[in-house]
């Protein structure tokens, strides 16, 4: 009986995640062809169809997986050096306080600069605009994962740490077997979020600091805006929310996979 009952909740929550999700995604359709209709003009806003279809075709496009992939890449690099920097320093400002004092006010001013703000002002700096994207997200990526991080390992239990310093417990086994456990939910779900908004970051500079012949769906985005072919530019910005869904969605299995072999 219980072992029926607990299949039928489990089945119900599945059918939930899928049902309000297409239900939203139907409403969002339905709002877009409603305006669109109104609105009656396909070079402001096409119809729903009509960018659905780019956006199927888009895969079969010369260039479409290099630009996929050079922006997926330039999401890859810029977090891996965020988070292992940010890991640092929150290491450092868990151990100094005068250290955490120094850098918490860099860190809460970056916090708050607005993306594009920050992307125009350093754009005149910048000679090799390629290198732009990749410094600009370490910028926004950087402070919200010092953060995570820190907060996390401030919040290790206390009565853990102390009981493994009287016992001796060495510095490694500290790391492995009490810090790294404590603060590995924290890290996986923070990671899911700022990967993401990395990838929207490195998007949004490949569209300001738009090269021509350089490679990158804001470099896509761009080119469609230039050209007024707004049911392209639709179909790539929806492509962009697909694999900020994917990014989100490989880090969210690590997470899963963590949990079981822990």
């Amino acid at each position: 009986m219980l072992k029926k009952l607990l299949k039928n909740q489990n089945a119900r929550k599945i059918a939930g995640n899928i049902f309000y999700p297409l239900l939203a995604f139907a409403l969002v359709l339905a709002i877009w062809a409603i305006v669109a209709k109104v609105k009656n003009n396909p070079l402001v806003l096409p119809m729903p169809d009509v960018v659905i279809n780019r956006f199927f075709i888009l895969g079969a496009e010369k260039g479409f997986w290099s630009a996929v992939g050079h922006s997926l890449l330039r999401t890859a690099i810029c977090f891996v050096i965020s988070f292992v920097l940010a890991f640092i320093f929150a290491a450092l400002s868990n151990l100094s306080k005068p250290f955490y004092r120094t850098v918490n006010p860099i860190v809460s001013f970056l916090r708050s600069a607005p993306t594009v703000a920050v992307i125009l002002v350093l754009y005149a700096f910048f000679k090799n605009k390629e290198w732009l994207a990749f410094f600009v997200g370490f910028l926004i990526a950087f402070p919200v994962l010092f953060t995570a991080i820190y907060a996390a390992i401030n919040g290790v239990n206390k009565n853990l740490t102390d009981m493994a310093k009287i016992y001796k417990v060495s510095k490694v086994d500290r790391v492995l077997k009490i810090y790294f456990p404590s603060i590995a939910p924290a890290l996986f779900d923070n990671s899911r979020s700022t990967l993401s908004l990395t990838f929207k970051v490195i998007i949004a500079a490949e569209i300001l600091t738009f090269i021509q012949g350089s490679l990158g769906i804001g470099t896509k985005i761009q080119v469609a805006n230039a050209t007024f072919d707004i049911a392209y530019l639709l179909a790539w910005t929806i492509i962009a929310i697909v694999f900020s869904f994917v990014l989100e969605s490989v880090v969210f299995i690590l997470k899963k996979l963590w949990e079981r072999v822990r």
